[in-house]
């Protein structure tokens, strides 16, 4: 493989590991803990704790099915000081699955099992299985729904003046991410989301037009291969 096909295929990767954290806050299983957490009032942010906001997210995704949104995303990547901006569609669907769509061309799949990373203009698919991330030192039963935040990150609050702001830091040593930092409104829902990683780059991540609960079919998330399209295995 060439320089430069091994370099898109790196940024592809680069942004799949930054949805599967995505995949892994959304869709972490709450309903394997019982809590009586609650969404927090907005009107007191004073008496909002810390505890009260991840267990407000944690209840208000864990009866979720599914759900769809409109991503904007914006790369810095510090050895170039330059950022990327990328516009998409996302759909994810318990257990495990998730498609993102790009206006660039590029799609990411998982079903649950396989993850498919595609460029139209490449024509190239790379498929890798979720032994691969096992082994990249990313906390996995997390990211697979066998968990919940407080199993995987210590959570901090950078300012007490947003209650609904959130720092996860991953317990596991060599994760991928530095931390998390979660934009949350008073019923516990995402809206925002960044990524910091150990190299100084941070994703930014904006979700706008949310809809959960669609009944999204199986289907969506299993890849076809286009024909004429280089199928890559990693």
């Amino acid at each position: 493989m060439n320089k430069c096909v091994k370099n898109r295929n790196d940024d592809v990767v680069f942004r799949l590991f930054m949805f599967l954290a995505l995949l892994s806050v959304l869709f972490s299983s709450a309903s394997l803990r019982q809590s009586s957490g609650q969404a927090f009032a907005v009107e007191s942010p004073q008496t909002v704790t810390k505890d009260a906001v991840v267990l407000s997210v944690e209840n208000h995704y864990q009866n979720l099915t599914d759900l769809t949104a409109r991503v904007t995303q914006k790369n810095f990547l510090k050895s170039l000081n330059k950022t990327q901006s990328f516009e998409g569609t996302l759909a994810i669907k318990k257990p495990g699955r998730l498609r993102l769509d790009y206006t660039n061309s590029q799609t990411i799949v998982i079903d649950g099992a396989m993850a498919w990373f595609y460029s139209k203009k490449s024509e190239q698919a790379v498929r890798r299985t979720f032994s691969d991330f096992e082994h990249a030192n990313i906390p996995v039963a997390f990211l697979l729904g066998a968990s919940s935040i407080r199993d995987d990150f210590d959570a901090v609050r950078p300012d007490e003046k947003s209650p609904g702001t959130l720092e996860l830091l991953p317990k596991k040593k060599g994760a991928i991410m530095k931390k998390l930092r979660l934009q949350t409104d008073e019923a516990g829902r995402i809206t925002g989301m960044t990524i910091f990683d150990k190299s100084g780059n941070t994703t930014d991540i904006t979700f706008t037009d949310i809809r959960e609960g669609v009944g999204l079919e199986d289907s969506l998330f299993l890849f076809k291969v286009p024909k004429g399209t280089e199928v890559i295995e990693q």
